[in-house]
Formats: structure tokens, C-alpha cells, sequence
């Protein structure tokens, strides 16, 4: 994520392969929080805090201000995987330090 600011105040990020479209900070961002999510669940599981769980998820394409309201679906189903993960029951085995779409875990890379 550092790389990616000193890049971007050097000007030359787009010849190191960063992404030059209009709002690419706010995705280099997501995947820099995506990661830390997964390292976050590593460490407390390491250090045995299983009542803790940290995940990351996708709420989709949804109709807001950032999507210039485009994207297809409503806040309501936007919210629908957040809303699952906070809700999760005490000491959950499934889904822990993953990547969540629409309830589904997704392989990240």
C-alpha cells in the first residue's frame, strides 16, 4: 500500500503496472483491507482468541452515490453480507479470515 502512495505521488504509477482509472485508489484500497482481514484472522487465531472473527466481503454492484447509482442492485441487497458476517454466532469455524461474496466464501488471490 505504501508502494502504491509513493507511486502515485511520483507520477509514475501507471508505468509500474497501478491501475489509471478514475477511482482505482478506492480499489487499491479494498485490496489492501481485504488482506489485512486475512492476516488480522491469522494472527488471532495464532494467539488463540477463537471468540474473535475478522472477514472481509463484497457487497456487490450496488445503487450509490460512488457507483453514480449504475449499479444494479439496492442497498438492502448490498447489505445482505455485511449484515451475515456481524451476525455470525460465537466462535464460528466458517467463514474466519475469508473473502465473502453474497453469503458464498471466494477464493482470494
Amino acid at each position: 500500500m505504501a508502494q502504491y502512495v509513493t507511486d502515485v505521488k511520483n507520477g509514475d504509477y501507471k508505468a509500474k503496472g497501478w491501475p489509471s482509472f478514475y477511482y482505482a485508489a478506492y480499489g487499491v484500497s479494498k485490496i489492501g483491507v481485504t488482506n489485512m482481514s486475512i492476516i488480522q484472522q491469522k494472527v488471532l487465531d495464532g494467539e488463540g482468541k477463537e471468540d474473535i472473527v475478522v472477514n472481509a466481503c463484497c457487497p456487490g454492484y450496488v445503487s450509490t452515490d460512488i457507483t453514480n447509482h449504475l449499479g444494479p442492485r439496492t442497498i438492502e441487497e448490498g447489505a445482505d453480507t455485511p449484515v451475515y458476517l456481524a451476525l455470525l454466532p460465537p466462535n464460528v469455524k466458517e467463514p474466519r479470515g475469508q473473502f465473502v461474496v453474497d453469503r458464498q466464501i471466494r477464493e482470494w488471490k
